[in-house]
């Protein structure tokens, strides 16, 4: 009876983490990234709050909030905050645009802090989930997604409440990961986030709009592949670029199918390989601070020299 309770919690638990991250990543991709940057025309005036926000939340969530150090607690603050500030969807003035990228900001390295390295499993399912999702709704209208930013975050939180006494469990075995393994994370999100914006507006090449299925299913083979191959960490990234520059070559001669197929592997297989790396990390503030640089500053620099070629 004990043993089954336990395994009872232990699926619970298994499922809350992994619906957790999932759908706070489809918010991300759906609501961030493609709905609020759409619905601003990627304006990097209008978008600035969002990137100063989610600087500053990102910074705050490694800091002590008085009483409150359990990561799960703040993820719930941040979450509730999110919710809030979703019923403004998708018009919001510079401060509210402020206060959303301060709660996203916050959720990006508490949400990878929970998970550690072992937790593969749990890891795999999130990224299937948010990529299946991110996916699917990828072509619904810009302005009419006020319902997944409301039960996307909804669902989220959910999940936080049910992992409110999740404690984190610390590896003393992996050592602290050194600044100089970030790099390649960095660049991996800055030419990812440059060819994806440079997609979105490339009218003659809309992927997604043709290949939702087969985008899908390349992205969950991406996370199998990342998962299943056991190497080292420099051959990881020379199968990144690689991907990388073929993804390129392919956008560049507008070879639609087979860039549905090679750029959605490249996608999901970096990203398991960010995720592990980030989830090695054992100080939360260490973490935070590399987020600012990995999930802001390369992303924004990836998005204005998209712009920068499609001004000129």
């Amino acid at each position: 009876m004990i043993l089954s309770i336990k395994k009872r919690s232990s699926i619970l638990q298994f499922l809350a983490l992994s619906l957790l991250l999932g759908f706070e990543l489809s918010y991300y991709l759906l609501i961030i990234q493609t709905g609020i940057a759409q619905h601003y025309h990627s304006d990097l005036i209008k978008l600035s709050p969002l990137f100063l926000g989610g600087i500053t939340g990102t910074i705050l969530s490694a800091h002590t909030w008085g009483k409150i150090t359990n990561p799960i607690h703040k993820i719930i603050f941040a979450l509730s905050l999110q919710l809030g500030l979703s019923l403004l969807y998708p018009d919001f003035s510079p401060y509210s645009l402020c206060l959303l990228g301060i709660s996203v900001g916050m959720m990006a390295p508490l949400s990878i802090y929970l998970f550690k390295a072992h937790q593969r499993k749990e890891l795999f399912l999130a990224l299937a989930l948010a990529y299946s999702v991110g996916t699917y709704g990828f072509n619904s209208l810009v302005d009419s997604r006020e319902w997944m930013a409301l039960s996307f975050t909804l669902l989220a939180l959910i999940s936080a409440f049910v992992l409110r006494d999740y404690k984190v469990k610390q590896d003393k075995h992996i050592r602290s990961t050194s600044f100089a393994a970030y790099l390649p994370l960095m660049l991996w999100v800055l030419v990812d986030s440059n060819l994806f914006e440079t997609l979105c507006r490339h009218e003659s090449i809309n992927i997604w709009a043709h290949h939702t299925y087969l985008i899908i299913a390349f992205h969950i083979l991406g996370l199998i592949s990342a998962f299943l191959l056991k190497t080292s960490t420099l051959k990881h990234h020379l199968i990144i670029f690689l991907l990388f520059i073929l993804s390129y070559v392919l956008s560049y001669i507008e070879h639609s199918v087979f860039l549905a197929i090679i750029y959605p592997f490249a996608i999901s297989y970096y990203n398991v390989i960010v995720f592990l790396t980030l989830s090695k990390e054992m100080n939360l503030y260490k973490l935070a601070y590399m987020m600012v640089f990995i999930g802001w500053v390369a992303s924004g620099l990836g998005l204005a020299l998209a712009l920068s070629r499609v001004l000129h």
